[in-house]
């Protein structure tokens, strides 16, 4: 994809959130909730239709609704997203800051070996770059069980790393957008629980057609890698029967 049609792609998924009039009400309300141990599921769920609907249909996609009547699905895709989450997201980078703990406790950094290092040193400068690579791996999962409706290739690393590198730049301007807007929300504290749905909202709209994009990218190369093997077998052949 080229710049200029990858930074138009970021204008849309900016106009893809803002498109609904009610679109603002949504993020107040839903924002918070993301917060609360007893609905956090709810915004996890609602983001997941985002990114079903950015996915399916990017053209006429629109923000979905929050009624009461949708809270019981949303809650059940949220369970979905959550362990998605937790297998492709969160699992990494905990494995990552365990990784970054260790290498300052073998070479001594100042302070590490107060639990406080963690939260005060390594989370604000060592999670970024490991959320970098996780969270748009994150979405190729979702996109992997909305597209099949199972959770089983959600979890298909060998598939899911071929989609991710094969969309990566693309993927990570999502992530660096993701992050920044987060970034902006965390120096003013109040709205950091708005600026998260709002920015994983943009983030669902970008990734879902980029995911779009590249796993049609795979499927082909997959085809030509196939075609090229039968081929090769197809002039073998003969010399294997003499």
């Amino acid at each position: 994809m080229e710049n200029n049609e990858r930074f138009s792609d970021l204008k849309r998924a900016f106009r893809m959130v803002t498109r609904d009039p009610g679109w603002w009400w949504k993020v107040l309300i839903v924002g918070p909730m993301i917060f609360c141990p007893l609905t956090f599921l709810l915004p996890l769920g609602f983001t997941m239709e985002v990114l079903r609907r950015a996915k399916k249909n990017p053209e006429k996609f629109i923000l979905p609704g929050f009624g009461l009547t949708l809270w019981g699905r949303y809650v059940r895709e949220g369970a979905v997203k959550l362990l998605i989450t937790f297998g492709t997201l969160l699992v990494p980078v905990l494995a990552w800051m365990g990784f970054t703990w260790a290498v300052a406790l073998i070479f001594r950094f100042p302070g590490c070996e107060r639990w406080q290092f963690f939260f005060e040193t390594l989370l604000p400068f060592a999670s970024p770059a490991a959320f970098f690579i996780t969270i748009p791996f994150c979405a190729v999962s979702c996109c992997r069980y909305l597209e099949t409706g199972r959770i089983g290739p959600a979890f298909d690393y060998v598939t899911n790393i071929k989609i991710y590198r094969a969309g990566f730049v693309d993927f990570s301007i999502g992530a660096v957008v993701i992050l920044g807007m987060n970034a902006i929300a965390q120096t003013w504290l109040l709205p950091l629980m708005w600026g998260l749905l709002f920015s994983l909202c943009v983030g669902d709209c970008w990734f879902g057609p980029i995911y779009n994009e590249a796993a049609r990218r795979v499927k082909r190369e997959e085809e030509a890698a196939a075609a090229s093997s039968a081929a090769d077998e197809e002039q073998t052949l003969p010399r294997s029967e003499v």
